[in-house]
């Protein structure tokens, strides 16, 4: 082959490439056209965290129904992680639309907005739309309304905090307690029970000073203990647990308790402030109901 045919199928080969590059451009909406998607952008833009009282989320798994009575969240009909919920609202009122990523149908599935592979997210059971897969840009994702054939570029956190699981969604702060009203705990395990007392800023068992790393660790989770995950619906606790906890203030009334039954991997976990049965690792259980001071 010469040089000047080499040179001249090099041209072609060019100018084909630029041509395809185009279309494609053309065809999709380059994916950071800057094409408006006015009626994605006009149904996300009413919508307001504030006054949001119901939200169904379809996913391709399961279906998520978050609901507010009262100013009090529930999901699926259990208590609702705060943080979550907080976390949702937020993503709601920051959404944005950036631009029109496709308007060709046979790229929904490559996007993640068919009906059937994205979450479908109705809003107080009117404003409806499909958050597909994630966009091309850090914080963004593909959305459409669902008869529409535009797919837009949408930054914000909306997608990933919406697209959670029914676990992630859940409450699973299953204790929280005033720990500077804590005057005495009882903790019993393995047959044996141990009185911590505060004595000032001292905590004792038996009149003497107690190892302080114990006590601390024992009000950390009494502050706030957090479950791994939660026992099946129809579990039930053993009459006699394995290990119990009681924190009392000082005229001697309850402010927390805890019962705790060895699983072979965990340990599940119940508090009469929730009608759930928890399950916690097995250094929760350790830290809220630690040996006798001396063992170990």
């Amino acid at each position: 082959m010469s040089d000047r045919t080499l040179r001249a199928s090099l041209y072609f080969l060019g100018a084909v490439t630029v041509l395809y590059l185009l279309v494609t451009v053309l065809r999709d909406g380059g994916g950071d056209s800057p094409a408006d998607d006015s009626g994605l952008a006009a149904v996300l833009g009413e919508l307001d965290g504030e006054w949001l009282t119901r939200v169904e989320l379809a996913g391709p798994e399961e279906t998520i129904e978050l609901s507010k009575d009262g100013g009090v969240w529930t999901v699926n009909g259990f208590e609702a992680d705060s943080a979550a919920i907080a976390r949702y609202v937020r993503a709601v009122d920051e959404v944005e639309v950036r631009s029109v990523a496709a308007t060709n149908p046979a790229n929904h599935e490559r996007m993640g907005v068919t009906a059937g592979s994205a979450w479908t997210m109705t809003v107080d059971g009117t404003a409806t739309v499909l958050l597909g897969n994630s966009g091309n840009r850090y914080r963004t994702f593909y959305a459409r309304l669902p008869d529409a054939d535009e797919v837009s570029l949408v930054e914000g956190d909306l997608r990933a905090a919406a697209t959670r699981s029914l676990f992630d969604w859940r409450n699973k702060v299953m204790v929280r307690a005033d720990t500077a009203a804590i005057a005495s705990v009882r903790v019993t395990r393995d047959g044996t029970t141990t009185v911590y007392e505060r004595v000032d800023s001292v905590w004792t068992v038996d009149g003497e000073e107690v190892e302080g790393v114990k006590v601390r660790d024992l009000l950390q989770e009494l502050s706030g203990l957090r479950a791994s995950g939660f026992a099946p619906q129809d579990a039930v606790m053993a009459e006699s647990p394995d290990r119990s906890v009681q924190a009392l203030d000082a005229d001697g009334n309850e402010i927390a308790s805890v019962q705790l039954a060895e699983q072979e991997n965990n340990f599940r976990a119940f508090s009469p402030v929730s009608p759930y049965i928890f399950e916690i690792a097995n250094f929760r259980a350790d830290r809220i109901a630690p040996e006798p001071p001396g063992d170990g």
